[in-house]
């Protein structure tokens, strides 16, 4: 199973990345970059691709049409 490194994760301002959210998703899912947010100095959260995702939890990804339960 593939790990990531924190040293591999992008950093990124919270408010910035609500700005460029569409932006953030091309570049995960286009490009396999990976962000961590931070709000007020300290990590919260991880951005990365579904397939990236699904590698790392070792489950086999959703078939197309099939999709996911929306939040």
């Amino acid at each position: 199973m593939p790990k990531i490194k924190i040293k591999d994760l992008e950093p990124i301002a919270a408010t910035k990345a609500k700005l460029l959210f569409g932006d953030i998703l091309h570049q995960t899912s286009v490009n396999g970059k990976r962000f961590v947010v931070n709000r007020q100095g300290r990590p919260v959260s991880v951005i990365l691709s579904y397939n990236e995702y699904c590698e790392l939890v070792g489950q086999k990804k959703e078939l197309k049409g099939k999709g996911l339960n929306q939040v």
